[in-house]
Order: structure tokens, then sequence, then C-alpha cells
């Protein structure tokens, strides 16, 4: 090859080398179709992963899930009356425990400027040991009212409710009152726990002669259903709150011993006490916001707990 052509050739590969080097805008970036899949990938699992991921975050953190549409708290099993609840006023950050008052201490004028109009728990000792329920009613008492008539426990109206905790056994009432004797008096037997509304009317009258409000309530009256509640140690009520309900409630232990444990609804956990407990025995009463508290029991091994209940207004 010649001279002349040897030097066309090298001004030819400088010229390129000068227009690769230059601008750049010719340049062209090749992305392997590998990346291309993943960057997909991550767009889709970010747009429908992502979100709920953090909102999972989100409710793990407050402690309860929230439906962002209705602006309410869902139901997670632990609370009666719907799905969803608007969150609750945190009104209990002096709340350090369930206070305890002898029958003989307690005053009107105590518990209308103590208790009556906040969510302080309160245990009234020795409140009902003049009831006439005391040395009446017992399960042997509530089976010979409920089984007099086979009438009765064919009525069903509004208000009739029947609730198992733990006992899927009993898929009535009427499955209660035919538990063997042998079952009743062994307290090692399989445990059982169930609550009903009394909205038989017949029972409920000869229920309300057995039982009056004490006299430190007489600016107060019983309202709503009346509620039994009744179960062998061991078992008791899970965690739940009452939100169907309206007003506190009074709940009388008439035989048995039960432990109560209160919390905080979740939304209220970082302004109020955690965990708070105390233990109820026979002829004592405890009053309690439990359509503000969190509430579970547990039966203690002293026989039969029994435990009637009504709203307070």
């Amino acid at each position: 090859m010649s001279a002349e052509c040897v030097g066309w050739e090298d001004n030819k590969c400088e010229e390129k080398h000068d227009h690769d080097h230059g601008s750049g805008k010719d340049t062209v970036t090749v992305i392997p179709v590998i990346c291309v899949l993943w960057i997909v990938c991550g767009v889709i699992a970010g747009s429908t992963i992502g979100p709920p991921l953090v909102q999972d975050l989100v409710d793990a953190a407050y402690g309860y899930r929230w439906n962002y549409v209705d602006r309410c708290i869902i139901d997670e099993g632990y609370f009666a009356g719907g799905f969803c609840r608007t969150p609750l006023n945190c009104s209990c950050g002096a709340v350090d425990r369930i206070d305890e008052v002898d029958m003989n201490d307690m005053t009107e004028k105590l518990y209308e400027e103590r208790y009556a109009y906040s969510n302080r728990p309160l245990v009234i000792r020795n409140a009902t040991l003049s009831w006439k329920a005391m040395g009446v009613l017992d399960y042997d008492w509530l089976k010979k009212e409920y089984l007099r008539n086979p009438e009765i426990l064919e009525e069903n109206w509004e208000n009739c409710f029947f609730k198992c905790y733990k006992t899927s056994e009993f898929k009535s009432l009427a499955d209660v009152f035919h538990i063997s004797p042998e079952r009743i008096a062994d307290m090692s037997a399989e445990p059982w726990y169930v609550g009903w509304s009394v909205c038989q009317e017949s029972i409920f009258h000869e229920l309300s002669q057995l039982v009056s409000l004490p006299k430190f309530l007489s600016n107060f009256h019983a309202e709503g259903n009346m509620w039994i509640f009744i179960g062998t140690p061991g078992y008791g009520a899970h965690l739940h709150l009452d939100h169907d309900l309206d007003l506190p409630t009074w709940q009388a232990q008439i035989s048995g011993s039960k432990t109560w444990y209160l919390k905080p609804p979740p939304e209220c956990a970082a302004s109020c006490p955690g965990l708070i407990q105390t233990d109820m025995h026979p002829g004592d009463m405890i009053i309690v916001n439990t359509n503000f508290w969190m509430h579970s029991t547990k039966v203690l091994d002293n026989g039969i707990s029994l435990v009637i209940t009504r709203q307070l207004s």
C-alpha cells in the first residue's frame, strides 16, 4: 500500500475517533433484557404489595386496623356491636388501678364525685351480701326456673343472646341445663363458661326479686338487659369490648371467684395505663365502663362462678 493510502486511512481513523468522543450524542446504551424484566417486576410489586404492606406497618404501630374509607377502627374479633367503630375519647390517664372500697365506706357523694361520670373502674367489697340472691341463686335455681315451662326456652325476642366462651359444645341455653349432675359437682371435669341475656319475662321478674341496687346508687337505676354469666374454674371471657352498650355496667359476684383484667382500647394505649386487674369474690360488685375498657375474665378455683349484671343509668 502506498504512503498516500496509509495517510488517508490514518486521517479517517482520527476523524472517527474525534466523532465518538465529541458530543456523545450518537452513543447508544444497551440495557440487558434481564434488567428490564427486573424493573417491570419491581414496578408491579411496588404498586400491588407496597401499599398494603405500608398500611399493615402503620396499623401495627397504632395497635389497630383502620378503615380509611369509613374512618373507623376495624373489628378484630374483640368487640361486639358491629364491624367498625369510631375511636374512643381517651379519658383514663389518671387511672392506674381498679379502686376497691368496702361497702361500709362507700357513700352516694363519694360515688358521684369520683366514679359516676368517669372511666374509673370500681370494686365495692361486700356490696350484695344482703341480697336474697346470695342464698338462693345458683345453677340449680336457674335450671328449675328455665325448665319448669317448656315454652320459656322457646321465647326468642330481639334481646335474646347466648354466648359461649371456649365452650363450643353448647349450641343453645337449653344445652347448658342438660349438663350431667356429676359434671356440675366435679370441678376437675372439662371446664365450661357461658353467658346469656335474660329476655324471658317470667325469669326476669323472678330474678328482679332477688337483687337490688346498693344504697349508694339510690340516685341511679338499672337499665337494659339483665345478663347471667356462669362457668367453672379455668375458663372465662376472652378480651373484648362491649361497643354495643351505651352505659356502665354493675356486675355482682353471686358465687365463686373470678379475676377481672382491664386494658384500655388500643387507640388509648399511649395515654392510659396498661393491664390492671382485680379478684372478685361472693358479695363483691364491680362497676365498670365495659364500652370503654377492654376486659377479660378467668374463673378461679372456688366452685362455679355466677355473676348477674345490668347497665347503670
